[in-house]
């Protein structure tokens, strides 16, 4: 379980670091609206991906009940929807941010597993 914490713990550190060059190189190229939906969509990822794996540990150590997972996505859709109808995001930079997760999840993965 205190593996599970560490990379969990490691995965968001690192995913911060890529939201804030993502945002940076999002507002340099399409202004601030991009960066702002740079920075949400990587945010609801981060948090989504943080909850899961919560519920994952818990339901592998048996410590707790479950949240609920259709709670997480409407939870996540709600929040996607809001940034999108807001008008102050660009969907692209939203949908670049919601893909800074799968390369730092594949690199922090690839680290526990040489450690």
């Amino acid at each position: 379980m205190m593996m599970a914490a560490e990379l969990v713990n490691r995965v968001m550190l690192t995913g911060l670091g890529a939201t804030v060059l993502v945002a940076i190189l999002a507002g340099a190229i399409a202004g601030p609206g991009a960066a702002v939906g740079a920075i949400g969509g990587a945010t609801i990822t981060l948090l989504n991906f943080r909850w899961l794996a919560h519920d994952a540990i818990r339901a592998t150590t048996g410590s707790g009940r479950l949240s609920g997972i259709g709670l997480r996505k409407l939870g996540a859709l709600a929040a996607l929807g809001a940034l999108l109808v807001s008008g102050w995001t660009h969907p692209v930079a939203v949908a670049a941010g919601l893909l800074v997760l799968p390369p730092v999840l594949v690199a922090q993965g690839l680290r526990a597993a040489r450690d």
